[in-house]
């Protein structure tokens, strides 16, 4: 009974877990994995890494890439649930909350690589010099 206690228990760990990072999940993994995906027509991956990664593996890899990236997010969710400090809510609101505002900056890149043949991030380096 002691086991089964214990995987409810975790269950309801991640399920609470997957609702926080609702966001980063619309955003940061899918909106980012489709659009590259769709903008990669139009252009090329300014990212050296990600360029080589998909050069070697494909596009798909990038799936991966965030898969495990939200794995460390869940240690790091996990971390911060153990450690009882009072600064706990608020680090894992900002983490949280930042990257996703991260995935909604890409997944806004892509849609103007896809649409407008530019992408944010050349307007704001244009602006900039």
């Amino acid at each position: 009974m002691h086991n089964a206690n214990q995987y409810v228990s975790q269950f309801a760990n991640i399920s609470e877990f997957l609702m926080d990072i609702k966001y980063i999940i619309l955003f940061y993994v899918l909106g980012d994995f489709l659009t590259t995906a769709q903008a990669l027509n139009y252009g090329f991956e300014e990212n050296q890494f990600l360029a080589m990664v998909f050069q070697n593996y494909g596009v798909g890899s990038l799936l991966i890439l965030k898969v495990f990236f939200l794995a460390i997010v869940y240690w790091n969710y996990r971390m911060l649930k153990d450690s009882g400090s009072r600064w706990t809510c608020l680090l894992w609101e900002m983490s949280r909350k930042s990257i996703a505002i991260i995935g909604l900056f890409l997944v806004v890149n892509n849609l103007m690589v896809i649409f407008m043949e530019c992408s944010l991030v050349q307007i704001i380096h244009t602006m900039a010099l």
